[in-house]
């Protein structure tokens, strides 16, 4: 006894000019054109994939504070981050 996998069947409304390219795409490949739009269903929707994570490298180094500059004070440094002061 064979089983299929569980399939949706689903209808859509498609512009003349692109049933023509499935049309065409399905005749050279051999394909039904289901078999088509699924293939390209899938593959834009790999495409579209969110890549891995980016990992951030937090580098950091020592050094003096700029003359003037109060990390204290939040509102002197917020104006010289601005370059207001």
């Amino acid at each position: 006894m064979e089983y299929a996998l569980p399939m949706k069947t689903t209808t859509l409304t498609l512009d003349d000019d692109l049933i023509q390219a499935i049309e065409s795409e399905a005749r050279h490949t051999g394909r039904a054109p289901g078999q088509v739009i699924e293939r390209v269903l899938r593959e834009a929707l790999l495409e579209r994939a969110p890549a891995k994570p980016y990992k951030l490298r937090w580098v950091t180094v020592e050094g003096p504070l700029q003359p003037g500059v109060d990390l204290d004070d939040r509102s002197s440094l917020l104006d010289r981050m601005e370059d207001r002061s």
